[in-house]
């Protein structure tokens, strides 16, 4: 896309298009895909900087305002085409690229990959003799999840705190986080030594399945005196 078709973008979205003009764009929407995503796309991240970036994105705005205005008034003593747009609209649609590459790249500052470091599971040195324990254990800490799950589906007493973190994050490794949330809830209103682990790992499905909100709030909930509290600043700040 040129920045002639931010600027219809733009345009559109002010209501400032002729009524001809205006036509012609809702027309190419409907039958553009490419354009059409392209315009939702900048729609979204319009409003995302309106409501995320206020302040910072009207000074960046008005800065370009006044260069762009600038150049547009030398540009006319030398052009005898009048321009249709508003030259402020130049400002406007560079301030909302570059900003919008800016957001992308600040979505990618936070990962669950960065985050799932897992300790290692050692639960068989207390229930020797359990095959199904066994090759849970072992495939757990071989990061085998989906076989860790299969194991895990085998047992029957989860009464263990142990077995229902370690079984929890198997499930969140393998994408079955209402589950694993049934057994993290589950710590958590428990008194185990993993009452706090399972809210950093409730964070952690939150932050895998991208609902940004709902794991900064859960990671707000972990104290201060808790082992994974500055690993939760962490990602509090990242988010």
């Amino acid at each position: 896309m040129n920045e002639e078709t931010y600027i219809r973008f733009e345009s559109y979205l002010t209501n400032e298009l002729a009524a001809e003009e205006k036509s012609r764009f809702e027309e190419q929407l409907l039958n553009d895909a490419q354009f059409n995503e392209s315009f939702q796309l900048y729609k979204e991240t319009s409003q995302y900087l309106d409501h995320t970036f206020s302040k910072e994105t009207l000074d960046f705005k008005e800065n370009l305002k006044t260069i762009s205005e600038q150049n547009f008034e030398q540009k006319q003593e030398s052009k005898s085409k009048v321009i249709a747009f508003k030259p402020w609209y130049y400002a406007v649609a560079a301030s909302i690229v570059v900003v919008m590459g800016t957001w992308f790249l600040m979505q990618n500052d936070a990962s669950y990959s960065d985050f799932n470091q897992h300790e290692t599971a050692l639960f068989m040195e207390r229930s020797i003799g359990d095959a199904n324990l066994k090759e849970a254990q072992e495939a757990f800490n071989a990061k085998n999840y989906k076989k860790a799950v299969a194991a895990f589906d085998k047992i029957t007493d989860f009464r263990d705190p142990e077995l229902q973190f370690f079984y929890a994050i198997s499930l969140i490794e393998t994408n079955n986080f209402a589950k694993a949330q049934l057994f993290l809830d589950q710590l958590r209103e428990g008194n185990s030594v993993y009452k706090h682990k399972a809210t950093w790992y409730l964070a952690l499905s939150y932050l895998k399945q991208d609902k940004n909100v709902e794991c900064k709030a859960t990671l707000k909930e972990i104290p201060s005196d808790a082992e994974d509290f500055d690993k939760a600043q962490q990602l509090l700040n990242d988010l």
